[in-house]
């Protein structure tokens, strides 16, 4: 019998219990640890697994047409789209700035939509749908696997995923073992439509992750912990390293002078981004914001490797390193498992952000880790000169309920054009702790207390039954 297993299917997940080592030390305290992945060969977990004395296993079950299709039309079915700006944009773009020559991937969002708003007026239809899913979670491989596992406690990390909503279907099926969900992210409640299958027991990072899983699935407060974030447990304690310097220096910066931190979006997301950035980096060449400050940009992993990935901007970049300008790219790992990266990149991620003067984004999870850094956080909500259209236009991201919430309680400045952008930066320079008290009040709403306890607190959650 395992006493824990948890399910990492996504990058994301393994950096959140891997690199951690939550996993580790639940071994550490007595525990019998499993790890279930859609791949046992991904190097990072293999060598985690090996030299933590954690269980490896696979579950990857072959698509069909059902599975295939799951993603793209469950929200028509289950969703009201038009109440939620996450799942509208979806459909949107699937509508209006999808390039496939396949016909029917145009004719598709039409058709589904005709049948989102038939759902409306017949709500008969949804209920079919939710039990013919129901049955397609059913899985005998699954069904086996937590058999002879048998874990007391079994963890979805990405429950929007279909492969783990079939595992949680077994693991809620089997009398002895106690399912939970332990989310990846702060956008998988209200930005990818209600999950799947559910689980008996919440670990939330902060109080308006609880508040959404009690709202979204009517759950008891009591069935839900709020734990803070492991994955951020990293940047508490890379405030009193430097480290960084030794980062600096790899990209060819001077390790002594102040930089920006840039995270970078994907042309998917924020457009142009890319002239953003290449504006900024005009300003700063030209002394904008003193002779001595650098920048450091960081592609998102899926600007690297992805389906929404546009390589054009990798070579942009490359033009814009200088002695002032660096390109730390994500470490990503060959695996079956979206976004696998080195435990370095990690380190090193945190490092150059604690350390850094101001966090720039369009929008992302970045805007949270910032605020756990004590760094502040501007959002570009702009197309550089253009004014694109609103469903194209970054702007858009400010209303993905996530980032609305966190907009709300101020923690993040949001700037409409290059003269707002270079303005707020040299107030942020010159006044690094304005609306200090607004930021942390969001970040403890998003992640409870920031003092480098999430994953020991984790631990103790699963210790203490």
């Amino acid at each position: 019998m395992i006493d824990i297993a948890y399910i990492v299917s996504h990058g994301f997940a393994s950096r959140m219990v891997t690199q951690t080592n939550l996993l580790g030390k639940l071994v550490q305290s007595g525990k019998k640890v499993a790890l279930i992945s859609p791949d046992k060969e991904d190097d990072n977990l293999k060598i985690y697994c090996k030299e933590n004395e954690v269980g490896l296993y696979e579950f990857n079950p072959s698509s069909n047409f059902w599975t295939n299709q799951y993603s793209e039309t469950r929200k028509y079915f289950l969703e009201d789209i038009d109440l939620n700006v996450a799942l509208k944009e979806k459909h949107v773009w699937s509508l209006k700035y999808n390039t496939s020559v396949n016909p029917w991937n145009h004719l598709r969002p039409r058709v589904l939509y005709l049948v989102f708003k038939l759902i409306k007026k017949f709500p008969v239809i949804r209920k079919w749908y939710k039990s013919k899913e129901q049955r397609h979670l059913i899985s005998n491989d699954a069904e086996y696997l937590i058999k002879m596992l048998n874990p007391k406690f079994l963890i979805s990390t990405y429950p929007v995923s279909f492969n783990e909503a079939m595992l949680l279907k077994a693991g809620n099926n089997n009398l002895t073992t106690t399912t939970v969900i332990h989310l990846l992210s702060w956008d998988n409640i209200t930005c990818k439509g209600h999950f799947p299958e559910l689980s008996k027991r919440y670990i939330a990072w902060g109080s308006i992750m609880k508040d959404e899983i009690m709202d979204y699935y009517r759950i008891s407060s009591e069935r839900i912990a709020i734990c803070g974030v492991p994955h951020f447990d990293v940047h508490y304690e890379s405030r009193s390293k430097p480290d960084f310097k030794k980062y600096l220096i790899q990209l060819g910066l001077n390790p002594e002078k102040p930089y920006l931190f840039f995270g970078m979006s994907s042309p998917r997301f924020a457009p142009k981004e890319i002239e953003i950035v290449e504006q900024l980096i005009l300003a700063i060449n030209n002394g904008q914001f003193g002779d001595d400050m650098q920048m450091v940009i960081r592609p998102h992993p899926q600007n690297v490797q992805g389906y929404m990935a546009d390589l054009s901007w990798l070579p942009r970049l490359i033009k814009l390193q200088s002695n002032r300008i660096g390109v730390d790219n994500p470490l990503l790992k060959k695996s079956k498992m979206q976004w696998s990266m080195e435990q370095e990149d990690m380190i090193k991620l945190s490092q150059l952000l604690v350390h850094s003067k101001i966090c720039i984004n369009s929008g992302s999870t970045l805007c949270i880790e910032a605020l756990s850094c004590n760094i502040p956080v501007i959002v570009t909500a702009f197309d550089g000169d253009e004014n694109l259209e609103y469903w194209k236009s970054a702007r858009r991201l400010l209303d993905f309920p996530h980032l609305k919430k966190l907009k709300d309680l101020g923690g993040y400045l949001v700037v409409y054009s290059f003269e707002n952008l270079f303005k707020e930066i040299s107030n942020f320079i010159s006044n690094p702790n304005k609306e200090i008290e607004k930021r942390n009040t969001a970040l403890f709403k998003e992640t409870s207390a920031n003092t480098g306890i999430a994953t020991s607190t984790v631990v103790r959650y699963f210790l203490q039954d």
